[in-house]
């Protein structure tokens, strides 16, 4: 272990930082990677590496959808959700996936979207 600390909390640190790399490399550690981080790092695509979130995005609903059994509207919410964040209907959309997420026991999710409405001035 290093000064840093362990893999996971080094992960969480740099979720928090301003750099795409800090973060690949902290998850490059893990051995998994949760659903909610998941989530999470999508989330950092989208406000540092732009380009890449529709990727990300659409990965995290496939996992999401396989991992959780979503049915085949409840995949295209989520997409359709995640697309959104990025435009006038970001609060609608991550309140969808809040929601979506805690019908599929993702306890973790409301934070992380919370958080980021917070970051973004959106929250209540």
């Amino acid at each position: 272990m290093t000064s840093e600390g362990r893999p996971y909390a080094r992960f969480r640190r740099a979720l928090a930082g301003p750099s795409i790399a800090v973060i690949r490399s902290a998850a490059a550690e893990l051995e998994r990677i949760d659903l909610e981080d998941g989530l999470a790092i999508s989330l950092a695509f989208l406000e540092l590496e732009p380009d890449t979130f529709p990727r990300a995005a659409t990965r995290w609903v496939a996992r999401l959808a396989l991992e959780r059994g979503l049915t085949i509207a409840e995949s295209q919410l989520a997409l359709a959700a995640l697309s959104t964040l990025d435009g006038p209907g970001a609060r609608a959309g991550a309140e969808a996936l809040i929601e979506l997420c805690a019908a599929h026991r993702l306890t973790r999710a409301e934070t992380i979207l919370g958080g980021w409405l917070q970051r973004r001035g959106l929250a209540d």
